[in-house]
């Protein structure tokens, strides 16, 4: 069941590949630079509004039910979109209403994917299935992405809505038909929503592992996302290497991610949360090359990032599902997601305004050394050092 589910997964991570290249070059090449800008934008902004009434969402109610609810309304919203393009609506309102849709869809059952895992796997298994989990995503986005151009240039954006929608409308039946809870989780039982969100808050304040787990999840990407995104873009264009650099740059932390997560799969420490953290301190160092005008060491520096991102990824998320009380597993992934949201949109132009007034170099190895240093400090943590995947006296499969 938990393997067909993987594979159901896979095949909507790859029709989001190709829509995610689709929109952008349907947006790029039907619409005004700002007005593209605003389009791409449009699914963050409702995602971010709603991820923290999508977490007491997921606590309340089936997560396997509101999934399926989200896969079928975004194949719904696709295939709408699709008659609507194909029907002489083919504008910015069409591409803003199905970005629009799928943020609202995206922030309302992100928190229930998490609650889900939770419910199929016992502790012990959540390494391994977190590690098929992010392999395959990451394949999938490999595949999808190249496919993606293809389909937007003989199909046009018509035909990546249909791909993308039967992806979709794939992941729905193996929820439906395949996918049932084998440790099912304790709903909340609060009269009122906002009871169940303060809830949540006076869970994370009362439980220090768990709080520190979401802190540290949260400023991981503060660091990491803008120097492999925009750091790496203005190294290469800034040492005049030409755009094939930044695919091969984005190859080799793609690779490196792979393997990471297949080495973690294999070897899951005793105590996940402490080396999960460890391994960011390394990453932290290999950060801070990419902002080198050298290429062997930017390559380097990007392999490393990916393969130690793999492995944290792994252990982190793993460690994080099988701490956290199932009860509050929707709610607190969900202020992890929020600061995501809320924390990259600064922590990115922060790069590009400091790149410009000391240098790259010198950024990355701020950067770099402040990921290193927080990262040591959470793994010296004593509430994050007993951290270990294990079974839950609670838990019991039915």
């Amino acid at each position: 069941m938990v393997l067909t589910w993987l594979m159901g997964v896979a095949v909507s991570w790859f029709g989001d590949a190709v829509w995610v290249v689709a929109l952008a070059w349907t947006a790029a090449h039907t619409l005004s630079p700002g007005l593209a800008g605003v389009v791409l934008a449009a699914e963050m902004v409702p995602q971010a509004g709603l991820v923290l009434v999508g977490g007491v969402v997921a606590d309340r109610f089936d997560p396997r039910r509101v999934l399926l609810a989200g896969y079928l309304a975004r194949a719904v919203v696709l295939v709408a979109g699709a008659a609507a393009w194909h029907s002489g609506l083919d504008g910015a309102a069409t591409l803003g209403a199905v970005a629009l849709s799928f943020g609202v869809a995206a922030g309302l059952t992100i928190p229930s994917g998490s609650a889900l895992i939770r419910s199929l796997v016992a502790p012990e298994h959540l390494g391994a299935v977190m590690g098929w989990n992010q392999v395959s995503g990451r394949v999938m986005r490999l595949i999808g992405a190249p496919v993606g151009g293809v389909v937007v240039a003989i199909g046009g954006p018509v035909a990546a809505m249909l791909l993308d929608a039967t992806t979709f409308l794939a992941i729905a039946l193996v929820i439906g038909c395949v996918v049932r809870p084998r440790y099912p989780l304790p709903r909340a039982t609060e009269a009122r929503w906002r009871q169940s969100f303060t809830a949540g808050v006076r869970y994370l304040r009362a439980t220090a592992s768990a709080r520190l787990l979401v802190v540290g999840l949260t400023a991981l990407n503060v660091f990491v996302t803008p120097i492999t995104a925009l750091g790496l873009a203005l190294r290469v264009e800034g040492s005049g290497w030409g755009s094939h650099w930044l695919g091969l740059a984005d190859g080799a932390l793609a690779a490196g991610a792979i393997l990471g997560s297949l080495a973690a799969i294999r070897w899951l420490p005793a105590r996940s949360a402490a080396a999960g953290f460890r391994v960011l301190v390394v990453q932290g160092l290999a950060l801070a090359c990419i902002g080198a005008s050298w290429k062997p060491g930017v390559m380097a520096g990007m392999f490393v990032v990916g393969v130690t991102a793999g492995l944290a990824s792994v252990w982190l998320s793993s460690a994080f599902l099988a701490t956290i009380d199932p009860a509050y597993v929707g709610r607190v992934s969900s202020v992890t997601a929020l600061g995501d949201m809320a924390l990259l949109p600064l922590s990115v132009p922060l790069l590009g305004f400091a790149a410009g007034a000391v240098g790259l170099l010198p950024t990355t190895i701020a950067f770099g050394a402040a990921m290193a240093s927080l990262c040591l400090w959470f793994a010296t943590r004593p509430e994050l050092a007993h951290i270990r995947p294990s079974p839950v006296e609670s838990d019991s499969p039915t």
